[in-house]
């Protein structure tokens, strides 16, 4: 689709969801309410890294197959997921501990992390892939939405 002269983004991610579950995680970890904070952060964590198998599955190897894209932009995004399951993991491990003190920090800081992330790739990746993909449009969204159900 062009939009005065551009290709419009045609990759939608539901980026804001996720960061929108981790807030709701510091809500409920503010409230001290640990079987809450445990039910959400246990959904946001399986969800997210379906998301990121699709992107790191899918979309970032089309985009590095493309003649004339580099490959930087993805090994960037994928360095960020890796610091991003490593915060993850890291909840998960204090979720099962029963003191819970830096908690609310580690949430805090995975929503800033998981905000910086996105805004990258929804600002500079997804342009750029969107409008170097465009020719093979239809069969990525058929990969993606097969990948995603």
């Amino acid at each position: 689709m062009l939009v005065r002269g551009k290709i419009m983004n045609w990759l939608n991610h539901d980026h804001q969801n996720f960061e929108e579950v981790v807030y709701q995680c510091r809500t409920a970890c503010d409230a001290q309410d640990w079987p809450a904070v445990r039910r959400i952060f246990e959904k946001f964590a399986s969800n997210y890294e379906s998301h990121v198998r699709i992107e790191e599955e899918v979309l970032f190897p089309a985009y590095d197959a493309h003649p004339g894209t580099s490959m930087e932009p993805t090994t960037s995004l994928k360095a960020d997921h890796v610091q991003i399951f490593r915060l993850i993991r890291h909840i998960t491990q204090q979720l099962g501990n029963s003191t819970h003190a830096d908690l609310g920090e580690d949430l805090s800081l995975l929503y800033r992390t998981l905000s910086i992330h996105h805004d990258k790739e929804e600002e500079i990746f997804l342009p750029m892939a969107s409008e170097a993909l465009y020719s093979d449009k239809d069969a990525i969204l058929t990969n993606l939405s097969s990948q995603s159900g």
